[in-house]
Parts: C-alpha cells; sequence; structure tokens
C-alpha cells in the first residue's frame, strides 16, 4: 500500500484497509516510506516483488508510484482521496467491495501506453503516463520558446511560443486538453504533440504512431528551456540540446473494477 503523503484522513483509511485486507487473508505490506506513521511490515516500491499495489491518493500519487517502480510491471489499485483523481476508480468507502473483488479476481487489468524521454542520448527521465512537457522557466518565463520537432529524420514544424506537450492517450485528457489538444481514446497507442501558445501559423497538435521517434531540438536563438515529466521531475535544456521520446518499454498496468466509464468521467468534468 501506497498512501498519498500528509493526509491523516488517508492514513486512517489506509489502516483500515490494511486490517480488512488481512481478515480477508490477503498478506499486506505499507509503503516503507510511511514507516513510522503506522505500524506495519513494509516493503520498498521499485525493489521488493510484490502482487499488486494499491494506492490511496490522487493522480500525483499514482504517477509518482509509477515514477517509483521504473520499468517494473505490478498492477495498481486506485482508491480516490484526493483533489484529482481522473486515473482512480474506487471511492474510499467502496474499498471492501473492491478487495472482495480482488480476492475474487472480478476484475480486469487494464495497460496503458507510457513516453519515455532521452536527452542528449544520455540523460533520461521517468516514464511518463500523463505527459512530457518542454517550456521557458524561471527568468526566461517571458521569453518565447524556440524548438524544430522532427518525426525521425522527417520535419514536422518549428514552434516559436510557450513550448510543446508530448504525451500519450492516457495524459490527453491532462495538460494537453488545457491546451487544446484533442482527446484520445486510451485504447490507442499513439503519440500526441500538442503546441503551447504558438505564434507560428499553422502550428497545430499533431498525433504520430506508437512506434515512431519523435525528436525535438532546441533551437540556437532559443531561451534556456526546463523538460518536465509528469509535472514532477524535471531536467534543464539548453540552446542545441536534443530530446528523444518514443514509447517505453513497458506501460501501466491498473487493475479496473468499474470499466466503461471513461467518457463519462471525462465530461462530468465539464459539467
Amino acid at each position: 500500500m501506497v498512501i498519498k503523503r500528509g493526509s491523516k484522513q488517508a492514513l486512517r483509511l489506509g489502516l483500515e484497509i490494511l486490517k480488512y485486507a488481512t481478515e480477508l487473508g490477503i498478506e499486506s505490506f505499507m509503503d516503507s516510506e510511511m514507516e513510522g506513521e503506522i505500524s506495519w511490515d513494509t516493503f520498498d516500491v521499485g525493489k521488493d516483488d510484490v502482487d499488486y499495489i494499491l494506492v490511496i491518493g490522487g493522480d500525483g500519487t499514482v504517477l509518482r508510484t509509477l515514477h517509483r517502480l521504473k520499468d517494473r510491471v505490478i498492477p495498481i489499485i486506485t482508491v480516490k482521496y484526493g483533489k484529482r483523481g481522473f486515473l482512480c476508480d474506487v471511492p474510499p468507502f467502496e474499498y471492501r467491495e473492491a478487495l472482495r473483488r480482488l480476492v475474487r479476481g472480478d476484475f480486469k487489468l487494464v495497460k496503458y501506453m507510457r513516453l519515455s524521454a532521452l536527452v542528449n542520448s544520455s540523460t533520461t527521465l521517468p516514464y511518463a503516463l500523463n505527459d512530457y512537457v518542454i517550456t521557458t522557466t524561471g527568468k526566461w518565463r517571458s521569453k518565447v520558446a524556440r524548438l524544430s520537432v522532427f518525426k525521425g529524420d522527417e520535419p514536422i514544424y518549428t514552434i516559436v511560443g510557450d513550448g510543446l506537450i508530448i504525451c500519450p492517450p492516457a495524459g490527453s485528457t491532462a495538460y494537453n486538453l488545457a491546451a487544446g489538444g484533442p482527446v484520445v481514446d486510451p485504447d490507442l497507442n499513439v503519440i500526441i504533440v500538442t503546441p503551447l501558445a504558438p505564434i507560428t501559423f499553422c502550428c497545430r497538435s499533431v498525433v504520430l504512431p506508437s512506434n515512431s521517434l519523435l525528436r525535438v531540438k532546441v533551437l540556437g536563438d532559443s531561451p534556456p528551456l526546463v523538460l518536465i515529466c509528469d509535472g514532477a521531475h524535471e531536467i534543464n535544456l539548453s540552446p542545441g540540446d536534443e530530446v528523444l521520446i518514443t514509447k517505453a518499454k513497458t506501460p501501466a498496468v491498473f487493475v479496473r473494477f468499474n470499466l466503461g466509464e471513461y467518457y463519462v468521467r471525462l465530461f462530468e468534468r465539464c459539467m
């Protein structure tokens, strides 16, 4: 179990779930980062092998857990307990039914494509389920980013604006949607590229096959930029730097009890 940091309510819920899981005969462990908060056997996320990880929190907690797992593929059960929980499908008051269904095998495993980023052929970021964002930062915020975007060696366009969003389908409903990008069904395997506030004419979102090699070059007359993974991890970029983005080696795998609600949950946010 992984619990949202700094939430006493989520901590109390986590203890309830651990006790109930024990009643069902499930051997349970607490995230070692919470050691001292709850007296329970612990495990290290990304190091120890477990069958499932139950995350209590919002999208940020889920994404952080995936980053810690790196290449490991362990199905994640999501109990919503945060401000944003689009990735989460179990309300906190339904955890008992979810665990009973887990024991019965009454669930679906759903795979979500992720992206991988490599800077200058040497520096990597965690896999992105939401997005990679390249943009201006700090004292350069008022300046415009200048980027050339390629599919392999084929030019797509040059962007002059606030930057660029690159995301897999699962992330199309996040920053990409707010920036005017398309909503892409998570059953598709594609790479979405959306410019941020471009001042260049006809610079719009493009959707590429998942086997594409996306190359983004920071032009020599661009200010310094930053590459951000899922809003959590950053790498500074300088003029002349190149970012290579491809489909990640491993997907994110979620235990889903309530399939068929993707568009319902999406458009509830518009009401």
